[in-house]
């Protein structure tokens, strides 16, 4: 069974929210990507930013940030 994707995730940012009965909530927006042997992920938390479009705007930037950085992703398939 598939999962849902949350209409807040975009492209290499991922939205994370526990569902509420949990024990320890969640809230926040995780940056997670590949790069070579490389993988970075990071995770921008609503509290901690001041709320959820906060964290979002964080998350954007870090992303942009390190994907300038780091070389290109490359594709390796058939020829």
């Amino acid at each position: 069974m598939r999962r849902r994707p949350n209409p807040d995730s975009e492209p290499n940012i991922r939205r994370i929210d526990t569902k509420q009965r949990a024990k320890r909530q969640t809230h926040g927006f995780q940056v997670h990507f590949l790069r070579g042997n490389q993988v970075v992920t990071r995770m921008f938390s609503d509290s901690i930013y001041g709320g959820k479009e906060a964290a979002r705007r964080a998350a954007r930037k870090f992303k942009r940030a390190t994907l300038r950085r780091l070389p290109q992703r490359r594709f390796i398939g058939f020829k």
